[in-house]
């Protein structure tokens, strides 16, 4: 049930994506990225199949910066916050934030650019009782940990400088940390 309301926050960003897109001029083709250039992607994105300690799948917001070093092979650093895997719980507030190192390849397609990620970082588990009477009731989950994360998405190009982009990522930490899957969508621009 929290996986559906988690997607139901984002119906607007999806809408306003799919509008943009339709409004965009047909490409022929999907290029490639550039050798040697720098985008930045702002995303919103929400994480599912939360694994346990962490009770509920939350919202957040990110952004990658991406290094393309040839036309198939970029270096990408991201951040991702999300805001509080605790749900509704009142008396705890529990966010998870990643900072990791990616190497990202893009094949070569018609239309649209899919590439597939894999990256090393770092997660940390941001754990805070609110109410100090029911400190009792909870162990501090609070953690910075090791975690790997792989996975893939596409890129559709609206114009030579803007882009369209969705992610699938599977982030595994080593520990208390959670462990989850993140799917986001977010607007690729490259810095000239």
């Amino acid at each position: 049930m929290r996986d559906v309301l988690c997607l139901r926050a984002f119906r607007p960003v999806l809408a306003t994506i799919a509008v943009f897109c339709l409004g965009a001029a047909p490409a022929a083709a999907q290029t490639l990225p550039e050798p040697r250039t720098w985008t930045v992607t702002p995303f919103l994105h929400t994480s599912l199949g939360m694994s346990d300690p962490a009770p509920e799948n939350s919202i957040g917001l990110g952004v990658a910066v991406s290094y393309d070093w040839t036309t198939t092979l970029a270096f990408e650093g991201d951040i991702g916050h999300l805001v509080d895997v605790a749900g509704d719980d009142a008396n705890i507030d529990w966010s998870v934030t990643t900072f990791s190192a990616n190497a990202v390849y893009h094949f070569d397609t018609q239309y649209v650019t899919p590439y597939a990620t894999f990256g090393l970082g770092l997660e940390r588990s941001g754990f805070d009782v609110k109410n100090p009477d029911t400190l009792a009731l909870y162990q501090d989950l609070s953690a910075t940990e090791f975690v790997v994360n792989f996975g893939g998405g596409v890129k559709y190009a609206i114009n030579d400088r803007w882009h369209v982009r969705a992610d699938l990522r599977r982030f595994q930490a080593n520990d208390v940390a959670p462990d989850y899957w993140r799917l986001y969508g977010g607007l690729t621009f490259k810095v000239r």
